[in-house]
């Protein structure tokens, strides 16, 4: 009867969300986490169990996971969320005070300083929201629960697990107490919100102190973010996006003819058009999906397709063929991504360039990249005038 009734507890624990079986040292992927750090890190058994004991599970987290404001709003009730009067003047007001560091970052890393400083304004305001939850809860809650119980996803739950990971690799390498880091329901801290793995890969020391200390210091907030974007693809010197207009005409149906470039296959072709092999195959009448010949001719008979995000892969002049056109000057040769933006009773449309698919490795979202961009641009004609120059 003992052995039956443990049984039972054991179960509820695992399936059940009640707070009183929240000890995330006796869930089994806790188990395995706790042998993990020991074999890989060297970490003690005793003192990860104990943090994973102090561990809480939130479902403040759950919920806002289940709610997040980029899947739910449209561009138009997004956009007034981020781009407001009172962030504009805070963006302006933050760039004058870290003029110095944002020059610095310019030079060293060629990212804009507009883009950093629109990026931690959206982030946090500046540092006036940078997160109520302690990451320790809301890394274990989604590693160990939302993404096995909820929303089951082998690939998120391995994603927060590794948070989890490096925030305990932190908290040992800058002598930190894990349980005491506060950030966002996802895990992301500091003024540029920082996962734990992107803090121990690009957050840097800006200012010569020998601490990267994003969460207080704007110096290495912005350092860490252009150095973010260094390592995301960030073109120095070019532009984010143009805008575009469709053609009130243009079919549905649009052929494409793709010219095989080197590296190619058939896979990265179909994901980059939204097909799928088998279609490129019959289009084509290819009877082995791993030959290609660089230079050969694909026929892709394809819909365009707004606001896939990917590397952008169309031309500008093959958009032009399809119906969007950009409305300033454009190599037509140049790849981009075609958005397109609900602003309410009418359609704004846009061609991404490789800058406008760097932003999105922040936060992988066309709304989100689209907001810091035009945030970006506002902030700067406050800021930059006869006076300053930019």
């Amino acid at each position: 009867m003992k052995k039956k009734q443990f049984y039972t507890i054991g179960i509820m624990c695992l399936f059940l969300s009640s707070t009183v079986c929240s000890d995330y040292s006796n869930h089994p992927d806790g188990i395995r986490f706790v042998e993990h750090m020991f074999d890989k890190h060297k970490f003690s058994k005793s003192s990860t169990i104990a943090l994973l004991k102090i561990a809480k599970r939130s479902e403040s987290v759950i919920e806002a996971m289940q709610r997040p404001a980029e899947k739910i709003k449209p561009w138009h009730q997004y956009r007034k969320h981020f781009i407001t009067k009172q962030r504009i003047e805070n963006g302006v007001t933050f760039w004058k005070k870290n003029k110095s560091f944002l020059q610095q970052a310019e030079e060293r890393f060629g990212v804009n300083a507009a883009i950093i400083v629109s990026i931690i304004g959206v982030e946090t305001n500046y540092g006036r929201n940078v997160g109520s939850h302690r990451v320790i809860d809301a890394l274990c809650t989604l590693a160990f629960d939302y993404y096995t119980e909820i929303e089951k996803r082998e690939s998120r739950r391995m994603f927060f697990t590794v948070q989890l990971e490096n925030l305990l690799l932190l908290a040992r390498e800058q002598k930190q107490d894990p349980t005491q880091l506060i950030g966002s329901y996802a895990g992301a801290m500091g003024l540029g919100q920082f996962m734990p793995n992107s803090y121990r890969n690009f957050a840097v020391d800006f200012d010569g102190d020998h601490f990267a200390d994003i969460w207080k210091n704007p110096s290495d907030a912005i350092g860490s973010v252009a150095n973010y974007f260094t390592h995301h693809g960030w073109v120095a010197g070019d532009i984010v996006a143009l805008r575009g207009e469709r053609s009130p005409t243009s079919g549905i149906e649009t052929p494409s003819n793709y010219r095989i470039k080197p590296g190619d296959t058939l896979y990265s072709i179909a994901n980059s058009f939204g097909l799928t092999v088998a279609e490129i195959q019959r289009e084509n009448t290819l009877l082995d999906a791993d030959v290609l010949s660089v230079g050969e001719t694909l026929f892709l008979p394809t819909e365009l397709k707004f606001n896939k995000l990917s590397k952008p892969s169309l031309s500008i002049g093959d958009l032009k063929s399809a119906g969007l056109s950009a409305l300033e000057p454009a190599d037509p040769n140049r790849l981009a991504l075609p958005i397109m933006l609900d602003v309410g009773v009418e359609k704004e449309y846009w061609l991404g360039l490789q800058n406008f698919y760097a932003i999105s490795r922040y936060n992988p979202r066309i709304k989100y990249a689209m907001a810091v961009y035009q945030l970006s641009e506002l902030i700067r004609s406050q800021y930059c005038g006869p006076a300053t120059l930019c």
